[in-house]
């Protein structure tokens, strides 16, 4: 089966602030039967939205221990969602989520804004997905792992509830 994907950003700010950031996911998946002398390539579509307004994750932060800020939580969000980035946002969003500074980023600290993305999301299936990037073994990502990460698409994996 194939698959391919596009994603849609859409942000509206307010005097320069972000309030709401919009992203609309379309998968579209290919595959190929076939019954007798009779091939058939079958193509399905699926869209997947997220929606997030500065309001409505200041609510749901709120039951979320050290949450990101909202600002904080776009600068993270962005790459992970995008499954790229340009110029230094990775090393921003790197440099968020490592709350202690140590140069690495350890489950708990990605966690922190899961819940907000996917409520479905676990720790556990996360630290899975990372351990796909983990070269050194030792279950916290360094910045070229957590860059591997991003280009592997994990923010598309969790918002279409891949992960």
């Amino acid at each position: 089966m194939d698959l391919e994907f596009s994603v849609t950003e859409s942000i509206t700010r307010n005097y320069g602030h972000i309030n709401q950031i919009h992203y609309q996911f379309e998968e579209v998946s290919f595959e190929n039967t076939s019954n007798g002398i009779t091939n058939k390539k079958e193509r399905r579509s699926r869209i997947y939205d997220t929606n997030i307004t500065r309001e409505h994750y200041n609510v749901l932060g709120k039951n979320i221990r050290n949450a990101l800020s909202f600002d904080n939580f776009i600068l993270v969000l962005r790459p992970f969602v995008m499954g790229y980035y340009q110029n230094d946002e990775l090393e921003q969003a790197f440099r968020v989520l490592d709350k202690d500074h140590s140069g690495s980023i350890n489950v708990d600290e990605l966690a922190r804004f899961l819940p907000i993305i996917n409520e479905n999301a676990t720790t556990e299936a996360l630290k899975n997905y990372i351990r796909k990037v983990d070269i050194t073994n030792d279950g916290d990502l360094n910045y070229d792992e957590f860059r591997t990460l991003i280009l592997k698409g994990i923010g598309r994996d969790i918002i279409c509830n891949h992960i």
